[in-house]
């Protein structure tokens, strides 16, 4: 497995996580490309740093909590696959969420060039493959 493409996915989710978009976007190429299944909140294919930066905040800045858990990877060279859990708590007491899924980096001269999000490990295996 690519230390690298293992890293920059390591600290997208940390930087994330600790609540700055910032750091997390300045790991992204300029005209990253991220894929976003179709049956999620922002879906479709969204291009360039700043689009991918509107749809963190579309889907993020509503809520009161968001992180996302990576809980194993796969992969090598450029490629890395991220098993995760993202959680959740929606405001004005409309619950917490909780989901699985699976995303695929691709890293290119030391940045994340392209993300694809999958709701299943099976489809993420193949795109990875």
């Amino acid at each position: 497995m690519s230390a690298t493409a293992r890293a920059l996915a390591a600290r997208f989710y940390e930087a994330v996580n600790a609540g700055d978009l910032d750091p997390a976007l300045a790991l992204l190429a300029d005209d990253v490309v991220w894929h976003r299944p179709p049956d999620v909140p922002v879906t479709g294919v969204v291009e360039g740093r700043e689009k991918v930066r509107r749809m963190w905040a579309a889907f993020t800045e509503p809520l009161e909590r968001f992180e996302i858990e990576p809980t194993g990877y796969e992969g090598d060279g450029d490629r890395v696959l991220a098993r995760i859990t993202m959680r959740g708590s929606a405001p004005e007491g409309r619950g917490d969420f909780e989901f699985a899924g699976a995303q695929v980096f691709r890293c290119e001269d030391g940045r994340i060039a392209e993300v694809l999000e999958f709701r299943t490990l099976p489809e993420a295996r193949a795109a990875l493959s």
